[in-house]
């Protein structure tokens, strides 16, 4: 185990942390924390709070996760000021991060391409209020998910889309089960969140908290004032969101007095057959009829969105039999002859489709190992989104009409040549057809097993103490299902899904391939000369014993 402690008198450097101590540090206290907010200890639940945004490891880690781990790391705010030297980090780390007389600037608005054509705008808060915003959620998050529903799920920790679609299966697959559907979208959500109603709901911070939502926007170099909302690109926004919209399963009976989660057969009157699965702004209610819908769910919900700035979108708001099916999170889920199935939903799948085809045609004449090692990664990464869902069929039609068009890609690149040749030059004599060019070949969606997704329990939460073991094998099983490569699969076996550096536990997007003994002085390839490591460990490694790259 890699433990490098500062020493006394010395100045810090970056590389030197001891981030297995740090991260035990801020654990430790957020599961106080959540334990004090079970128990209805308010007043220790606010001290714990107010000691973990003082706490330098909390600082540490937050800049780190700004820094080092977001994808944003590289974009700047209206400061135009970006960290990506340890030096750097340091120096922001020593100026103090305290929430006394901190006052937050504006945001820098953006905006990015959405699904159909329109845009999302985006607030990039500065790097330091970024930083600011991580300490102040590593406090408050822990409280709040002792309080979050059992059937939320988005952007939470620990939980994702497939516990949201695997919910709702599970609900809508019983006998006896309830056949009305609201598949609901609330209108512009993150933009329109009622700043008073949000903050009446916070008993602490509420002061720097108000500074991040009333500090304003820049675009094309006029500031404006942002009267609601909060802006999407802040770190805290997802949770805030989250404590705005909690409430809406309670609505309808779903948990006791005691909070815990009541099974929509037992609720009475109105409540009974009611469920709601949510995840971020998109949820689904079901019902045992249309009237009930029509009637009681939705004048409820409208009364309870108004209380906070917030609306249903009526264009994308509808009632629908399960016979129907409902789109939901890029799924389609609908009855067929009396069995519930879940699918890809059509759009996404064109979708997916078209973007293969602008990338063919954009790269007539680029090499067949390039357009295989472009490919590859989006054809992966779509498939293990769907590979939990009644996909066979669906992945069987997208490989067949991706061979049509590599088809197409190939015969546009020799219209001269035969198609035996062409044949015999592109696609591999195995039955399949599959695309290739020398050891790289292009991957089948339909070679991507199917497999049944385990749901998160209840309410359960990582912050929990005593469920750190279900918590643990859930995230190894999470990032062996995210590696394909036999020897990583290998690697993450011998050590137990941690890092071989800092023995934490890895994540798929944060994970390094680290020769032990350095390939330039004689060490081999192989599986005994290598280890698996956190991207952040690697660099930090390096830069001890002497790397070139100063920026990660």
């Amino acid at each position: 185990m890699l433990v490098i402690e500062q020493t006394k008198g010395q100045p810090l450097k970056w590389q030197n942390i001891n981030w297995t101590a740090a991260e035990g540090e801020v654990r430790r206290l957020q599961e106080r924390i959540f334990r004090a907010a079970q128990n209805g200890e308010h007043a220790k639940v606010k001290n714990l709070q107010k000691l973990l945004v003082r706490s330098t490891a909390a600082k540490m880690l937050a800049i780190r996760q700004v820094t080092q781990q977001n994808r944003g790391k590289h974009t700047p705010g209206v400061d135009g000021v970006v960290v990506d030297t340890p030096e750097a980090r340091v120096q922001l780390l020593q100026e103090g991060l305290t929430l006394k007389g901190y006052r937050p600037k504006p945001v820098r608005r953006v905006y990015i391409p959405k699904a159909n054509g329109k845009t999302r705008p985006l607030g990039i808060p500065t790097v330091k209020d970024r930083v600011m915003q991580a300490v102040v959620k590593f406090a408050l998050e822990p409280e709040w998910e002792s309080r979050f529903e059992a059937n939320s799920y988005g952007f939470r920790p620990g939980r994702s889309t497939m516990d949201a679609i695997t919910a709702i299966h599970t609900t809508m697959n019983k006998r006896g089960c309830s056949e009305w559907v609201l598949d609901a979208d609330i209108s512009g959500c993150f933009d329109n969140i009622s700043h008073d109603a949000l903050l009446n709901r916070l008993p602490v911070f509420t002061q720097v908290i108000r500074r991040w939502l009333k500090a304003g926007i820049v675009e094309c170099g006029r500031k404006s004032d942002s009267l609601a909302g909060t802006p999407q690109g802040g770190i805290i926004s997802p949770l805030l969101a989250n404590i705005a919209l909690d409430g809406l399963e309670r609505l309808f009976g779903a948990e006791n007095a005691k909070g815990k989660p009541v099974s929509p057969a037992l609720r009475k009157g109105l409540n009974r057959g009611l469920s709601v699965v949510r995840y971020a702004d998109d949820f689904v209610v079901t019902a045992p009829s249309k009237e009930v819908l029509e009637e009681y769910v939705m004048p409820k919900l409208t009364d309870f969105l108004r209380q906070r700035g917030l609306e249903l979108s009526e264009a994308k708001t509808r009632i629908v039999h399960v016979d129907e099916g409902f789109n939901f999170l890029g799924f389609t889920v609908s009855r067929f002859k009396g069995t519930l199935l879940t699918k890809p939903a059509k759009d996404k799948v064109l979708q997916h489709l078209r973007s293969i085809k602008a990338y063919l045609n954009s790269h007539e004449q680029t090499p067949a190992g390039q357009v295989v090692r472009d490919l590859n990664p989006v054809i992966r990464g779509w498939a293990n989104y769907y590979r939990h869902c009644a996909s066979s069929e669906t992945f069987g039609k997208a490989d067949h009409r991706m061979w049509q068009m590599l088809w197409v890609w190939a015969k546009r690149r020799h219209p001269n040549k035969p198609a035996k040749w062409v044949k015999q030059r592109y696609f591999r004599n195995d039955g399949l057809w599959t695309f290739f060019e020398g050891n790289a070949q292009l991957l089948r969606r339909s070679a991507t097993p199917v497999t049944r997704f385990t749901k998160v329990e209840g309410k359960s939460s990582p912050f929990e103490p005593a469920l750190r073991d279900y918590w643990r094998t859930r995230q190894k099983r999470t990032v062996t299902r995210q590696i394909h490569q036999k020897d990583k699969l290998e690697l993450l076996r011998r050590q137990d899904g941690e890092c071989g550096l800092c023995r934490l536990p890895l994540a798929a997007e944060d994970m390094d391939d680290h020769h032990v003994t350095p390939r330039h002085a004689g060490g081999q390839n192989t599986l005994d000369n290598r280890i698996l490591v956190h991207r952040w460990c690697h660099h930090a490694h390096h830069q001890r014993v002497g790397y070139k790259g100063l920026k990660a």
